[in-house]
């Protein structure tokens, strides 16, 4: 393995010639057109006032976020850099609050602790660390500076698609200036040195660490940072590999907590549906469509050798069965993964089913799947968080959903959406993933920490929170012996075919779902975690 480079290398690359040379690169006017003010809009709509620009380069971000009326905050660790940025916020007529050079470590004994609302770290400067220690070092310290509830804008190059595909550029977000060629000289995994030639004949080099979109993301909420949402050149969702460079978004807690006040409660859905949207648009993505397939819930077994596919088929038609649905029914599906019990319904009973989920590559899926099954005209999906339905009351004869309320923060609100939205009579159709009132405290937090939820029900928190709102319950079974055989039957599929997925998405995630798939099998043996399936009427 090559010794990585020193994380100072940058102060040695950027020389005085380099800087006086770098606005020809960035390309102000064609930047700011690139960027459509996309840090400018997505800092507004969190109400930030106070900002520090901790890579502000020759200050392009700062002297834009100054102009748009924040109070800017501009620090760089090359100090060539801070007097460009200083001449610069002077020929434009901006006022920024500091400028100075910090080294990132020392931003809060510089800058002081909880000052700003806001850090932005831009123009792939983060890649200048080439320890992972010092990354975490970074972060930590980009954390403290921050109030609770503060947010870091983070960007980075597309390394990903750097190392596994090859370099290209679009030339139209980032380094926009029209006589400047950039593109990398040397690649490594631990290394990617580029090249800055200029009009004027100049050639300069920069050594970047190539951070992936993953790792970063990780990285981020390894610091403590919450809801941290990536976007490819200032959109989303995007393809993974398309973008030159990619933004990433997290925030500090407002407070640490597991049980949320009434203060603390949208903020605490945001972090939680952000957190799962990451999980299902992630590796899981590859799993659940590979071994799951289109259906990805528990499924009813009636044999010890029988494969899932069949259970769930035996599932989906047991929960439906007795229902009476025809054409004239209306049935809203939440967090529908694939689609597969949209298109069932539709397919079996001929009802219009408005399915919705948050996970935008299981939609992308799902349109495809319920397209090519020629359903479209029955089946319409839609991005939605059950926790705020965009549905008018009264709307459905049926809310269905499958093992999705263990997600949810707070379940009584995701309950009395589902009364809401439901017609006078009309019916809640749904199974979830229970944790036993008697399990012990060591367990459940373990549970909640695999589901990642900050809290599971048993049988007797629905019935309590179903009579409160108003629903008869008509229908409830226990089907907690199937919840074992369904995630042993995965863990054996995916060990069957384990060398096919350590290729796609590396041993440590193969490692780690099957650890987590195990531990479903030995909590449910165990009693601890079971499967509810109930029908109540409004």
């Amino acid at each position: 393995m090559s010794a990585l480079l020193p994380n100072t290398q940058y102060r040695r690359e950027y020389t005085p010639d380099f800087v006086s040379n770098w606005d020809d690169l960035i390309g102000w006017e064609g930047r700011a057109e690139g960027e459509a003010r996309f840090f400018e809009r997505l800092l507004h709509a969190y109400a930030v006032r106070d900002v520090a620009d901790i890579a502000c380069g020759t200050g392009f971000h700062s002297v834009q976020l100054s102009r748009a009326g924040f109070r800017v905050t501009a620090t760089d660790g090359a100090a060539t850099m801070v007097e460009q940025t200083q001449v610069n916020a002077r020929e434009h007529g901006v006022d920024l609050q500091d400028v100075r050079c910090v080294d990132w470590l020392k931003l809060a004994d510089e800058l002081g602790e909880g000052a700003f609302d806001a850090v932005v770290c831009l123009g792939n400067a983060f890649t200048h660390l080439f320890e992972h220690e010092a990354r975490r070092d970074a972060l930590a310290a980009i954390y403290a500076v921050l109030r609770p509830g503060g947010m870091l804008l983070l960007d980075h190059r597309n390394y990903d698609s750097i190392l596994d595909q090859g370099f290209s550029s679009k030339h139209r977000y980032y380094y926009t200036g029209s006589d400047v060629r950039v593109e990398p000289v040397e690649i490594s995994r631990t290394m990617v040195k580029f090249e800055y030639a200029f009009a004027d004949g100049e050639t300069h080099h920069l050594s970047l660490y190539p951070l992936k979109q993953n790792y970063v993301s990780f990285l981020l909420e390894d610091a403590g940072f919450v809801d941290v949402t990536r976007y490819g050149d200032f959109e989303r969702p995007y393809d993974h590999y398309d973008p030159d460079f990619v933004q990433q978004v997290g925030f500090r807690p407002k407070r640490s907590i597991r049980h949320p006040g009434p203060a603390d409660r949208l903020t605490l859905i945001k972090r939680y549906v952000g957190e799962t949207r990451r999980y299902y648009d992630g590796a899981a993505d590859q799993i659940y469509r590979d071994i799951w397939g289109e259906n990805i819930h528990l499924g009813v077994f009636e044999h010890s050798g029988e494969a899932l596919p069949s259970a769930m088929e035996r599932s989906n038609r047991r929960m439906s069965e007795r229902l009476g649905l025809g054409p004239e029914h209306r049935v809203i599906e939440v967090a529908c993964g694939y689609g597969a019990m949209a298109r069932y319904l539709a397919r079996n009973y001929g009802c219009e089913v408005v399915a919705s989920n948050i996970s935008e590559r299981e939609l992308s899926r799902a349109r495809h799947l319920t397209e090519e099954a020629g359903l479209a005209d029955k089946v319409r999906f839609e991005y939605g968080d059950f926790h705020e339905l965009a549905h008018h009351d009264g709307q459905f004869d049926v809310y269905w959903s499958q093992e999705a309320f263990l997600h949810a923060v707070d379940k009584t609100q995701v309950l009395a959406e589902a009364h809401r939205v439901l017609a006078r009579g009309g019916r809640l159709v749904f199974t979830d993933i229970l944790v036993r009132a008697h399990t012990p405290q060591e367990v459940r937090e373990r549970i909640y920490e695999r589901v990642n939820a900050p809290e599971m029900w048993d049988a007797d928190d629905y019935r309590r929170c179903l009579a409160n709102l108003g629903f008869d319950i008509e229908v409830e079974a226990d089907w907690s012996a199937h919840v074992a055989p369904t995630y042993a039957w995965v863990r054996a599929q995916l060990e069957s075919r384990r060398a096919d997925f350590e290729r796609r998405i590396g041993k440590d995630l193969v490692d780690r779902t099957s650890r987590a798939l195990q531990f479903w099998v030995d909590q449910a043996e165990a009693g601890y975690i079971g499967w509810l399936y109930v029908v109540a009427r409004r």
